[in-house]
Parts: structure tokens; C-alpha cells; sequence
């Protein structure tokens, strides 16, 4: 059973991920900011996360800056998921995200899929 952790402040749509997530069988861990979301990182050690960006004590950002320099958490792959309008490439290449996703363009159901299918491939180990 894969692991996910979504990191998300909307309660509603937390709530609403969470439960597509254990639908499809995952194993779902969640934290409404950026500082419980590390500290579920390190104790659940997730096969992937999903991280809103703009969030109340530690924003994705500070979320992705510390995991990209945290050598037991460097390898698990991040997916952002948000509405903030941002240069995904940029969130990618320099940021350290597995892959960027915009909320208002992706249906739940597209979003377990991109989740199923980046977890189908070979991990990729920096």
C-alpha cells in the first residue's frame, strides 16, 4: 500500500483529498500547515506528498527548501498542488518538486492518476 501525505490549510479540500486517497487504497497521512507537514514527513516517511503552497507557519516554499536539504527526506517526490499562480517549471527545476499541479485544473480523479503514475515509475535518487 502506497503512503501519501497532503499538506493543505483548506480544510475541505484536505478533507476531500483525503478521502478520495484512502478510496483508491493509499495509506493517507495529512497536516493543514507547512511545520506539521514536516514533522509527518520525517515520522511517516510518505511514498510521495502533496503540498499546497500558500499556508499558515511554514509556506510550501519553506516546506520544499527544507525537504530538498534534509538528507532522509531529499528523495521523496513532491507534488505541488495549488491555485497560486506561479511558474511551475521554476517550482520544478529550482524549488526541488517532482511536479506542479494547478487545483482549479485538475479534477481529484486526474489527480490520484498523476499520483498513480509518477509512483509507477523507477525513484529517482539524488
Amino acid at each position: 500500500m502506497s503512503k501519501i501525505l497532503l499538506i493543505e490549510d483548506d480544510s475541505i479540500l484536505l478533507e476531500m483529498y483525503r478521502d478520495k486517497f484512502l478510496h483508491e487504497n493509499f495509506e493517507v497521512k495529512t497536516a493543514d500547515d507547512g511545520e506539521e507537514g514536516i514533522n509527518t514527513m520525517r515520522s511517516f516517511l510518505p511514498n510521495v506528498v502533496l503540498l499546497d503552497l500558500m499556508m499558515p507557519e511554514r509556506s510550501g516554499f519553506d516546506v520544499l527548501k527544507f525537504a530538498k536539504n534534509d538528507p532522509e527526506l531529499k528523495n521523496i517526490p513532491i507534488i505541488v498542488l495549488t491555485n497560486v499562480t506561479v511558474d511551475g517549471d521554476d517550482i520544478i527545476k529550482n524549488w526541488g518538486a517532482t511536479g506542479f499541479l494547478l487545483k482549479a485544473n485538475n479534477t481529484p480523479d486526474e489527480v490520484v492518476a498523476k499520483v498513480n503514475l509518477l509512483l509507477a515509475q523507477p525513484p529517482k535518487v539524488s
